[in-house]
């Protein structure tokens, strides 16, 4: 756990450098990713206003900063274990309320956000802990509130050629991909209903379920 802590905290720490191509690169793709995740939510919830949006393992945020641009008078909660990611998302969008946060125990009241979501975080645990992960995002999600995850897919060009071309030198750390279905029914066993599942840009899955009022 620690080790990983220290990989993304390094990630963070040059992430937004404009001094390293690698990283530069990864901005880049990340606003497209992030900009298609964000439509795909809100079309999930439709005509939200007012709303609380949370993001764990928030990294530099950049689905809740397409989020808070669409909808009206939003809330904006951003949560993550690296104090380097913190600080990145102070940088880029300072009226986000953010922490640095254990996303097993979310410093927060139980049923008061409206969308709770995760990019690229649970994949990085066994699935029992990606399950309390999740688990714990509906806890502080209303209900009648949305839970969505991001994971990469097994399936994809990404997972089975780029990803094991890198071999131990993947900068991302250890993951463990979703096949579509099982994502599905990892969802459906944490008692979310109403889930969707699409494929963004042919390389990862994005979950989004609803919490049972």
């Amino acid at each position: 756990m620690s080790q990983t802590h220290d990989i993304w905290d390094s990630f963070w720490a040059v992430h937004a450098s404009k001094n390293d191509l690698f990283h530069r690169m990864l901005w880049l793709i990340r606003f497209l990713f992030s900009s298609a995740y964000a439509k795909r939510i809100v079309q999930t919830t439709q005509k939200l206003t007012s709303a609380k949006l949370l993001e764990v393992g928030c990294g530099s945020a950049r689905t809740l900063h397409y989020l808070n641009n669409i909808y009206e008078q939003s809330t904006c909660y951003a949560l993550d274990l690296s104090p380097q990611a913190i600080q990145l998302v102070r940088q880029i969008n300072p009226q986000f309320k953010t922490c640095i946060a254990n996303a097993f125990h979310l410093p927060l009241e139980s049923n008061k956000m409206d969308v709770t979501f995760s990019i690229g975080l649970i994949e990085h645990f066994t699935r029992e802990m990606a399950g309390q992960i999740v688990t714990e995002k509906m806890r502080v999600t209303r209900p009648g509130g949305t839970v969505a995850v991001m994971v990469p897919w097994i399936s994809s060009i990404y997972n089975l050629i780029i990803r094991k071309a890198f071999g131990k030198h993947w900068p991302f750390g250890d993951e463990n991909p979703f096949h579509r279905t099982e994502l599905v029914i990892f969802m459906d066993k944490l008692g979310l209903e109403n889930i969707q599942v699409h494929v963004v840009y042919g390389t990862t899955l994005l979950g989004i379920g609803r919490k049972k009022e």
